[in-house]
């Protein structure tokens, strides 16, 4: 079949299951095109008291979050950042983390998002990918980032940020017991410091849709984690769509098919919109929903730097939350906690969830919505490549088709893509195939990236004539739905989290007694995936290092997800005539082994 005449029979079979005849064909921009930090602008003009955060009862409106983050960007601007300059934020969610983002965007500059689980190995690698100008991180790993920068560069300026200088003296809902802060480093520049002595003049540097905005790092389809730019105009289009299209549901719910002032409903819901941001905001997904989508709106973002059952059920009920976005094993937890009864959570109505460990069922659902009053359902499909959020799953909940077809075709309900947006599913020649056929996903977007950054090769294989080709496994039903099926060939995900076997080798190649290592993954209960490691020892190392010699350092030198459950020692390991492991064979192993 021809591409155009695959997409008019896509479209005609899409008109028909439309969620509701008043959802617009196209995103919905609240306050026009422009970058998202001019919406935290305009909304510190129009609504200056409103509160943009709620941090354990710290609060902070739009004027205030405006007035800070315009202080970091007078601060960049005024020591030598120019335009399309780099900020590194290792932070978690923390409203220093929202002052460093809109900051450094206002400065004209791109901010670079990454873990603050990453250990100083890892943190080398990211920093040389990504050569920030200035670094701002927590102060409790700050010797750990300060070690990695300097081995890179001497010029990065680093910035720290406390808990101490947001958290309130008494705290409104549960802190998590991590969140304790040391006394003040002594010779260390914080963030306190910084905004104190800074004025709060907007730098007035011009940016464009066009201009780079942030820097995430993704697996592609292999290899170590390569660096992408999201443009304004993709951080702007994904959160447009989340804006138009999460609501679906609230539609169908309560007008059937009647006609509805669209952009009032959107309007009016946004206005009392309140979102749980428990998952981290350094996350591409998390940064959608805890970051951008928010601004977009003008709603209200409650923070949670760690997640934890207890606090989050404090901040629903005490905030009115209407947003969720969590792991499905999370709501799970909630269900399951033996006071959940106790709590108020009758303002949720926009609940979502991922498919990382568990998945979404009836079960799930009905005990969520007899709990809540709230319709729980999939999120979405999507890439970091395309700023994530690539399809529409609200509206198709109906007699639980989503699930039921889900289950039917034993894949993750993916609706169908957001306008303007295109899927195609191909096999291995990169032809078409028909409707109910599985292959691999290769997608179009206004929301993607137009590369890896110095990787051309990769690139070339990935991205083809506007598409890119994304490895994963999945397939449209008669209908015109979309499913996952599968993983992509080699990437795990350990608790929801992108785990690159490539990058754990190349990082336990620098154990000195490691000649060779080859990473796999295997399912496991609690958290989806886990790493397996196989390693050949250098011969003057043979009987002299153990397994759990190994495991102890990889402790010491990777972030906790990216610990291989287990080490296996092998006198060797299969490679092909070049020299690389071969990893299907691990695979077959760690199969044999029963490694579950």
């Amino acid at each position: 079949m021809k591409e155009n005449e695959y997409f008019e029979l896509l479209r005609e079979k899409w008109s028909k299951i439309w969620p509701h005849p008043s959802l617009p064909e196209e995103p919905v921009y609240p306050l026009g095109k422009v970058p998202i930090h001019e919406y935290l602008e305009i909304y510190a003009e129009k609504v200056p008291s409103k509160d943009y955060l709620i941090y354990y009862g710290r609060r902070i409106s739009y004027g205030e979050m405006d007035d800070l983050s315009s202080r970091f960007a007078s601060y960049l601007v005024e020591n030598g950042f120019e335009k399309g300059d780099r900020v590194a934020l290792i932070l978690p969610n923390m409203p220093q983390f929202y002052i460093g983002y809109f900051g450094t965007l206002k400065a004209g500059g791109i901010c670079v998002l990454l873990n603050p689980m990453l250990r100083e190995i890892e943190l080398e690698y990211f920093f040389q990918e990504s050569g920030p100008k200035f670094i701002l991180t927590l102060d409790v790993i700050y010797p750990v980032v300060e070690s990695a920068a300097r081995k890179v560069s001497g010029d990065i300026d680093i910035i720290a940020a406390s808990f101490r200088e947001f958290l309130p003296e008494n705290p409104e809902i549960p802190i998590h017991p991590s969140m304790e802060s040391p006394e003040k480093l002594e010779g260390v520049l914080y963030i306190s410091d910084v905004l104190e002595n800074v004025t709060a003049n907007r730098p007035g540097v011009k940016v464009t849709l066009d201009d780079y905005a942030t820097m995430n790092f993704t697996g592609g389809t292999t290899g170590l984690p390569k660096g992408v730019y999201h443009r304004h105009h993709n951080v702007l289009y994904t959160a447009a769509s989340i804006y138009t299209y999460f609501n679906a549901h609230l539609l169908v719910e309560q007008y059937a098919n009647q006609q509805v002032d669209f952009e009032k409903f959107v309007s009016d819901l946004s206005k009392t919109e309140v979102s749980l941001a428990a998952m981290p905001v350094f996350w591409i997904a998390g940064n959608d929903m805890g970051v951008v989508s928010p601004t977009l709106a003008g709603s209200t973002v409650v923070l949670l730097t760690r997640w934890d059952v207890e606090a989050a059920l404090e901040a629903i009920q005490k905030y009115g939350v209407t947003t969720t976005f969590a792991p499905f094993d999370l709501y799970w937890e909630i269900l399951s906690h033996p006071d959940v009864e106790k709590y108020d959570l009758t303002s949720l109505r926009n609940c979502t969830g991922s498919s990382f460990i568990k998945g979404l069922t009836k079960e799930l659902r009905e005990k969520w919505k007899k709990l809540t009053g709230a319709i729980l359902r999939e999120a979405a499909y999507g890439l970091t490549e395309t700023h994530t959020f690539d399809t529409v799953t609200a509206g198709f909940h109906v007699n639980d088709l989503d699930i039921e077809r889900a289950e039917k075709y034993s894949g993750t309900f993916c609706g169908i893509p957001v306008p303007g947006t295109l899927i195609k599913i191909v096999d291995e020649q990169g032809n078409i195939v028909p409707l109910g056929k599985e292959g691999e996903l290769a997608i179009k977007s206004p929301s993607m990236v137009d590369g890896y950054i110095g990787r051309p090769e990769e690139t070339a294989k990935a991205f083809r004539d506007g598409w890119l080709f994304t490895g994963d496994v999945a397939m449209y039903d008669e209908d015109g739905l979309l499913y996952y099926l599968s993983r992509k060939k080699y990437m795990l995900k350990v608790s929801g989290i992108s785990v690159y076997p490539t990058q754990i080798e190349f990082i336990m190649l620098r154990h000195p007694a490691i000649e060779l290592v080859g990473v796999v993954g295997v399912d496991d209960a609690e958290k989806g995936q886990v790493p397996v490691a196989f390693v050949k020892l250098k011969k003057e190392y043979a009987g002299k290092v153990s397994e759990e010699d190994i495991l102890k350092w990889c402790r010491d030198n990777m972030a906790p997800y990216n610990v291989p459950k287990t080490v296996i020692i092998r006198e060797e390991l299969p490679l092909t005539a070049t020299g690389k492991v071969i990893r299907e064979e691990l695979i077959k192993e760690s199969e044999r082994l029963n490694l579950n």
